[in-house]
């Protein structure tokens, strides 16, 4: 009886019936993978022809109970917090990964429309319209310390002898004055991945554009790879991350670093102006033993992990462009011990590959003064000078260790 229900409907609603059956099937299976998100961010000025490139993002992004959850590549497990606490400056969002197509294929929030065959990049492909009135949206935007729920509506491709989703558009509208944008659209491309011995219909990119009230354009570009499966009650583990030691091992010890030592680190990774991204994990090697009261606390050679938090293009200072660099240390392992870094950067560095303050010699190395200090204390700031600066490996800088509740305060 129901199977006769169906075969009544009209073809087009018959065909976006299965078509949303189709995207709940691989909707459902998102949980049980998890990719790695590179977003590259750029702006373009009223006045300007082109985009410029601000920074790059990487993160890690999967979903759970049907929210998206992000982690810093090399992390342990995922943070159930927004993404604009993450990730500071510049225009974010989230929604690429899954929350998009859920919202259009797994709601009756949306009106569909068809409008027939439409080859998509050369190839067969039937094509819907969609609206969600701001009335029925579930789409917040938010422009800290503001937010605000809008309106949407847009268009997605087929395959039309699979019914695999290729690609969805997604364009604001009915925005609230409130808040500072003009207009905004986003547009998604999908894609079969082959992770194990099976193929699996994931998110390949994205390109989402913001307008600001100014006239301003924000775009972020995503790309999704590296996606692999692993299971949610299990730790999460990542390339980077330590392995686990052998039978014959002893699980390293935790030990406490004591305050005000100064740590001379060599940075192991050479980091690049427009290649290395923000979330990106750097090492760095203690230079020289570091002693207390002629005790041997940590000695040379110790590994300490830590990680691009900031890695933004300025125009210049006086017209030079330059890159903001912030890094933040926070594991230092030697002799099968490890200890969490509670750590400063200290005002004397390498100075050779850093560009000048205004008024200052060229040449000479410097952080950032006191008028512009970085917004975490934990966040050492290094101005890296040239439109693709880079810092080279073998870099020195000097860090001084504090307690976690100074850094807190």
């Amino acid at each position: 009886m129901a199977l006769a229900a169906q075969t009544a409907l009209p073809p087009d609603a018959l065909r976006l019936a299965k078509i949303k059956a189709r995207a709940a099937v691989n909707l459902a299976r998102l949980p049980n993978y998890t990719c790695l998100e590179t977003i590259e961010r750029s702006q373009r000025r009223v006045s300007s022809r082109r985009f410029e490139l601000l920074d790059i993002v990487r993160l890690e992004v999967t979903v759970v109970d049907q929210k998206e959850l992000y982690a810093w590549p090399g992390s342990q497990g995922f943070e159930d917090k927004d993404i604009t606490e993450m990730v500071s400056g510049g225009s974010i969002g989230n929604g690429s990964f899954a929350s998009h197509a859920r919202s259009v294929f797994m709601t009756k929030a949306p009106v569909f429309t068809p409008a027939g065959e439409d080859p998509l990049h050369g190839l067969p492909a039937i094509r819907y319209n969609y609206r969600v009135p701001a009335s029925r949206s579930a789409y917040k935007m938010r422009v800290p310390p503001m937010e605000a729920i809008v309106g949407y509506q847009g268009s997605f491709w087929v395959d039309p002898a699979t019914l695999d989703l290729l690609r969805l558009d997604v364009t604001m509208n009915e925005i609230p004055a409130r808040l500072p944008i003009r207009a905004g659209s986003e547009v998604l491309r999908y894609g079969r991945y082959r992770i194990g011995s099976s193929d699996f219909l994931l998110p390949q990119s994205s390109e989402m554009v913001l307008t600001d009230s100014g006239g301003n354009e924000h775009r972020n570009r995503i790309r999704f790879s590296g996606c692999r499966e692993y299971a949610i009650e299990s730790v999460i583990r990542f390339a980077d991350v330590p392995e686990r030691p052998t039978l014959s091992q002893a699980p390293p010890g935790k030990v406490e670093i004591p305050k005000d030592l100064d740590l001379d680190l060599s940075i192991a990774n050479a980091i690049e102006g427009g290649v290395s991204a923000v979330g990106d994990v750097v090492e760095a090697a203690l230079v020289r033993d570091v002693k207390q009261k002629g005790r041997l606390v940590i000695p040379k050679g110790a590994k300490i992990t830590g990680r691009i938090v900031r890695l933004e293009r300025w125009p210049g200072i006086r017209q030079e462009p330059h890159w903001v660099l912030g890094l933040i240390f926070h594991r230092i392992a030697f002799e099968n011990q490890f200890a969490l870094l509670h750590v400063r950067m200290n005002p004397i560095v390498d100075t050779r590959f850093f560009g000048p303050l205004p008024g200052r010699p060229a040449g000479r190395g410097y952080i950032p003064p006191p008028e512009s200090p970085a917004e975490d204390p934990r966040i050492g700031i290094l101005y890296l000078r040239g439109d693709q600066a880079k810092l080279p490996a073998g870099t020195r800088t000097l860090w001084r260790t504090g307690s976690p509740i100074e850094e807190k305060k």
